[in-house]
């Protein structure tokens, strides 16, 4: 082999060599995207990094970048909002995802269940940072969201539900009475703990057997009450926000779910809309009313037990 063949064989060799360098760069780099605009939260960019088959494995959002809330946005001074990291199986299944805060502190985790032999999710569950379930997420056959159940602290009941109205399991705690073919059901984050740790989920449930897409649903009251039977009222910011005095009134507030359908209506934070309680058993009841005076939809009531707060050390 002349000197000739060999400077050529080694100026080959160091162009691929070059190449392949700068492949190993942009991989590490990602792709990144900036917006036109920021969103509600206030993500302003995001990087896309993808494996050898071009599914995206790791996704980090930013804010931040400059140019207010229209842009334009640049790359030097974003600042990372979240990262999230997925894995798959051999059939192309996101079997897992981990979402993490800025300094890769985790804050959840998914995990996927696909058709057998498939990439078409089954079920997909969500937990947090301790590994207890937060929802549950049931797919149709082709992969889309069929319902939604959410769940109290504990990962254990269900506290709200969103879409189909499953048949197999139900609320921690039922529903109110039916009313114009539609029920009202309430249940807690968690039955004791400390004010500002409770809330209260709402759903509403189509049971009749047809379908009211014209149908409102508006607040009437809420009842927070002691164990002598006392009602606490709401701080004044709260008080009667939304709420209507008589049926006739009853035509804003919300569409109502359609056929076998439940969805969530406006949850209650006691922590955020109340003055401070004092320890013990409350009970909690909401009351909606039916547009077109198809009469009042009254939950179920609840009770929950407020702790005493301790000071931190």
């Amino acid at each position: 082999m002349n000197a000739r063949n060999v400077s050529g064989m080694f100026l080959v060799i160091l162009l691929l060599l070059c190449r392949s360098a700068s492949a190993q760069v942009t991989e590490q780099k990602g792709e990144l995207r900036l917006y036109d605009m920021a969103t509600q939260i206030g993500t302003t960019a995001m990087r896309e990094f993808k494996d050898d088959k071009g599914r995206v494995v790791k996704t980090i959002y930013y804010t931040g970048g400059g140019g207010g809330i229209n842009g334009p946005y640049l790359e030097e001074l974003l600042s990372e909002q979240s990262i999230h990291v997925y894995a798959y199986d051999e059939y192309g299944c996101r079997i897992r995802s981990e979402h993490y805060a800025p300094g890769m502190k985790l804050s959840s985790t998914g995990e996927v269940r696909c058709l057998d032999g498939t990439a078409t999710p089954q079920l997909t569950t969500v937990s947090d940072a301790r590994g207890v379930k937060q929802f549950e997420t049931r797919h149709t056959p082709s992969g889309g969201t069929r319902t939604r159940l959410y769940l109290d602290h504990d990962g254990e009941k269900v506290i709200g539900i969103i879409g189909d109205t499953p048949t197999d399991v139900d609320l921690a705690h039922g529903w109110g009475e039916e009313a114009g073919g539609f029920a009202i059901g309430v249940a807690a984050n968690r039955e004791r703990g400390r004010q500002q740790d409770l809330q209260v989920s709402v759903t509403i449930k189509n049971a009749a057997d047809r379908s009211e897409s014209a149908l409102m649903v508006s607040l009437v009251r809420v009842e927070l009450k002691d164990s002598a039977g006392r009602l606490i009222e709401p701080k004044a910011a709260y008080k009667n926000r939304g709420e209507v005095t008589n049926s006739e009134e009853c035509s804003g507030g919300w569409g109502v779910p359609f056929l076998g359908r439940s969805q969530w209506l406006p949850s209650y934070d006691l922590g955020e809309q109340y003055e401070p309680l004092s320890p013990g058993k409350y009970s909690f009841t909401v009351t909606h009313c039916l547009s077109a005076n198809r009469g009042l939809l009254i939950s179920n009531t609840i009770y929950v037990e407020i702790e005493r707060a301790t000071k931190s050390r």
